[in-house]
């Protein structure tokens, strides 16, 4: 039996009702099954990995879809992905995963002259496409990173597909020295097929009339907290409790309560502290529900934990970590500052799904 590609898969959804017909999602769907084809092709003579690199002669176009939160691409991404014969060489990761697996590569190679080449060429030998989901350039070292590998993947051709919120023109905007990461936009714009993807129905609150957000208790008083002990007890099946602090990446983490992978810490020891993307994805792989308490209302005086929140929640979002928290209102109204109004945008969609 023939691969099904992520066109018949998406083909699939709608006529079983799993998805609604979507003219803009459909045309992202054809770019995906071209590059499928593509790789599926007889004249792809890359396989097998026993080979050497290739030249970027080798590599397909790549995709970078971006658009409005909610609007589907990272389950085009995963149809695609999933679409893939186990032979076709293939890496899909969360750019949070994915820039924390490059700087432990870095070190790992402190002493090679070039260690982004030599990093890329070892990884071509394995993969020949890498979806990465939520593309995002938010400090100088990661935007200097990401100019040097993409060109790597062309030398050794990797094809990149990638999820993201804004337009390459707009990656690490205002950015420090972002002179130095327009060579990477350039290279978007001409090693990807760049589409856009939006409109005005944002399929992960589709039911905002529902109950489905029951799980968000504000404001911030003894009935919410009593909603928060109801849960965690509910969660917890009866295992016995502790408050030991956690050590992750040799940072505190106090604890009120953790039992039977459900963790219950105050949002000030999780977005307040030195913290970032690396201690969440290692907090999120030994739990499967998070239980905050004490979220505040942010204003742009709180940009720094803001900033946290919005990557916690991308973590445990891949991580499909459900979320139960205590606030001072709305999920929707957390944020007042502007910095982050669009970051919060997606976060709040995300919560959405993650608070059922």
């Amino acid at each position: 039996m023939s691969q099904a590609g992520p066109k018949a898969q998406y083909l699939h959804e709608l006529a079983t009702n799993v998805i609604w017909r979507d003219e803009l999602q459909a045309l992202v769907v054809d770019e995906f099954e071209r590059l499928y084809q593509d790789f599926i092709q007889p004249n792809n003579k890359r396989w097998p990995i026993s080979k050497l690199w290739q030249s970027s002669e080798s590599a397909p176009k790549g995709l970078y879809i971006y658009g409005s939160v909610g609007r589907g691409k990272t389950h085009l991404m995963d149809l695609f992905y999933d679409s893939l014969p186990e032979h076709i060489g293939k890496q899909r990761q969360h750019y949070h995963e994915f820039m924390l697996w490059l700087h432990h590569q870095l070190r790992q190679h402190s002493r090679v002259k070039n260690p982004l080449d030599l990093i890329c060429k070892q990884l071509a030998k394995e993969i020949q496409v890498l979806c990465l989901d939520e593309f995002l350039v938010n400090d100088i070292a990661n935007a200097m990173l990401l100019a040097g590998m993409l060109q790597a993947f062309s030398r050794y051709g990797i094809a990149l597909v990638t999820t993201s919120n804004v337009k390459p023109d707009e990656l690490y905007k205002d950015g420090l020295q972002r002179a130095k990461f327009l060579p990477a936009i350039a290279w978007i714009n001409v090693n990807m097929q760049v589409m856009h993807l939006d409109g005005n129905h944002d399929y992960r609150q589709q039911d905002e009339g529902s109950n489905q957000h029951e799980n968000w208790y504000y404001p911030i008083n003894d009935s919410s907290f009593k909603h928060l002990q109801e849960c965690f007890r509910s969660k917890v099946a009866g295992a016995t409790s502790n408050n030991a602090s956690w050590t992750i990446n040799d940072r505190e983490i106090k604890v009120i309560k953790f039992a039977n992978k459900t963790l219950w810490c105050e949002f000030a020891e999780l977005c307040q502290q030195a913290r970032n993307a690396a201690d969440f994805i290692q907090m999120a792989a030994a739990i499967d529900t998070l239980i905050i308490a004490n979220i505040p209302h942010m204003s742009a005086d709180d940009d720094s934990a803001a900033r946290r929140f919005i990557t916690l929640i991308d973590v445990l979002y891949e991580a499909e970590v459900k979320i139960v928290a205590q606030a001072a209102c709305h999920y929707k109204m957390i944020y007042g500052g502007k910095k982050m109004a669009f970051e919060f945008e997606r976060a709040a969609s995300r919560l959405a799904e993650m608070l059922v």
